[in-house]
């Protein structure tokens, strides 16, 4: 009986679980976006793009120079020898 309520629990706390949709990129103290190699500037994973673009503008407003760029990547994937592939880019900011 115990395994089987701890199974429905485990079961019910997975399918409450979604994984982010959106990865944000942010490159502090540059002008523009990086092109390439985007693992290294990972900053978070969010479910909404809009969670995401406030985050990179939140970071670029907070940073000490005031100057920084970011972007949002929708279902990215590390293919495990450090490339990171994204299907789109939601937007591209640079302040």
């Amino acid at each position: 009986m115990r395994t089987l309520l701890l199974g429905v629990i485990l079961v019910g706390l997975t399918a409450c679980t979604q994984s982010p949709q959106w990865t944000l990129f942010y490159y502090p103290d540059q002008a523009q976006v990086s092109e390439g190699a985007l693992a290294p500037y990972i900053a978070g994973y969010y479910e909404k793009a809009e969670q995401c673009i406030a985050k990179g503008a939140g970071m670029v407003k907070l940073s000490q120079s005031g100057v920084g760029a970011y972007q949002c990547g929708y279902q990215c994937t590390d293919n495990g020898a450090g490339d990171v592939q994204c299907e789109r880019f939601e937007q591209t900011t640079v302040l």
